[in-house]
């Protein structure tokens, strides 16, 4: 009786903490986790914000591949496709602060490809993967290795890892579809594009694909070091609480090659080519950064409740540019009947302005740093959802979700700067189809 005892409290504990790592907003390496059967995992979603600025269509699909009963492979493969527009600037006018947008200007596509395999022992397990994202504008190739130990009985799991990344970015512009005297040249790949607004040549030659052109000396290399350190205390059969500590270091070109900042009688402005502008900066961000994060999540199960759980997250972030953030998410997964669940979820998140951050400038920096990206500025946001999963048949399940997100300035109880042409909200539709073999 006690061995079927300890079995199933065994499961139950499993099954519990599996259901945290589902949750939104939990980062962990999802490929790295164990595959006991064949999975294949699709999705579709769909991101829209406010203003007609960006719309993203996210295509993914996931193959969990079970070698042995020691090893196991996972494959990934995302497909983004994004649109529209962006905040580049703002400038006072007439005593009032605008925005400049990029317009209905921003396509591209990223595709990114994962690989990664994971060995099961006696006590723990150790995982290890690579993938490879590309854009038009940004390429990154990455790795990862993590570890899970398993101590007390399999009540405590001490979770450590590490991660790198080398990326390419650059900035690019779609040509004017009026042309100069010297149409494309297909043997040196070159276009010679009337540069937005100025009736002025681009100087060639230069790179081109599909139409899209490099902006001359904007862009650079980064890397990026990342670990963790986390541990998982299961504190009886139905609750348990999880700690995570990451650690990240990026160095090299950090800033965004699309962003300036309107800095009007800064002695030393330079000129922004190819737009002719005085007055402006182009985004300029410290050429390395730390960033520390730590998670404390807590998760209760509730069997009298036809096995509801509670999750209660916290996230406090710091980074060496003066930016702090403060994260609390709620979410509740209640199975209905007849393999429906339903999760109702909540988040509240604030935010403070880098130190180099301001929507324009009136006096010079001595370090020479200027970014007005609305990333980096003081902010505060709600947002939730729900996501409705139906099991069918023990091999497949259909989920649905829904989710709203509203920033503003007034929202933050951080400290610096922001604006409220910053403001906006955004929508979150996804659907997915999970089979198992």
């Amino acid at each position: 009786m006690a061995v079927t005892k300890n079995k199933k409290q065994s499961h139950a504990l499993k099954a519990l903490t599996l259901a945290t790592l589902a949750l939104p907003g939990v980062n962990p390496n999802a490929l790295a986790a164990e595959a006991e059967y064949f999975d294949l995992n699709t999705m579709f979603s769909r991101y829209s914000e406010s203003g007609n600025r960006m719309k993203v269509e996210v295509y993914q699909a996931t193959a969990a591949i079970p070698i042995n009963d020691k090893f196991s492979l996972k494959v990934n493969g995302v497909k983004d496709i994004i649109s529209g527009a962006s905040p580049i600037y703002y400038y006072p006018k007439s005593g009032q602060l605008k925005m400049q947008k990029s317009q209905a200007s921003i396509h591209d596509v990223r595709d990114s490809q994962e690989l990664a395999s994971t060995y099961t022992y006696k006590g723990g397990s150790l995982g290890l993967g690579v993938g490879r994202s590309s854009e038009n504008d940004y390429d990154s190739n990455y790795f990862n290795i993590d570890s899970r130990t398993e101590f007390n009985s399999k009540r405590t799991v001490l979770a450590t890892g590490y991660g790198f990344s080398s990326d390419q970015v650059w900035a690019v512009d779609h040509c004017d579809t009026s042309r100069d005297n010297n149409p494309f040249q297909h043997n040196t790949h070159d276009y010679h594009c009337i540069l937005p607004n100025t009736g002025k040549n681009w100087p060639a030659p230069f790179y081109t694909q599909d139409g899209m052109y490099k902006r001359p000396g904007v862009g650079g290399d980064k890397s990026t070091h990342q670990g963790l350190l986390g541990v998982t205390q299961i504190l009886n059969k139905d609750a348990l609480i999880q700690s995570n500590f990451t650690y990240s270091r990026s160095d090299g070109y950090l800033s965004d090659p699309y962003k300036e900042a309107f800095a009007p009688g800064v002695p030393g402005t330079p000129v922004i080519a190819p737009y002719s502008l005085s007055g402006f900066f182009h985004d300029s961000r410290p050429d390395s950064r730390d960033q520390f994060a730590f998670l404390t999540r807590y998760v209760q199960h509730f069997s009298k409740l036809n096995s509801a759980a509670m999750h209660v997250d916290y996230r406090y972030y710091a980074d060496t540019w003066g930016v702090d953030a403060h994260t609390f998410e709620f979410a509740w997964v209640q199975p209905i009947y007849a393999g429906w669940e339903i999760t109702p979820r909540g988040r509240y998140y604030t935010q403070g302005s880098a130190d180099f951050y301001a929507p324009y400038f009136t006096a010079a920096r001595a370090d020479g740093h200027y970014s007005s990206d609305y990333r980096l500025a003081q902010f505060g946001a709600f947002g939730g959802g729900v996501q409705i999963n139906k099991q069918l048949f023990d091999h497949a399940t259909l989920g649905f979700g829904i989710d709203f997100y509203e920033r503003k300035e007034n929202y933050s109880l951080s400290t610096g700067k922001g604006t409220g042409l910053d403001n906006y909200s955004f929508s979150l539709f996804s659907a997915n189809v999970k089979i198992r073999f």
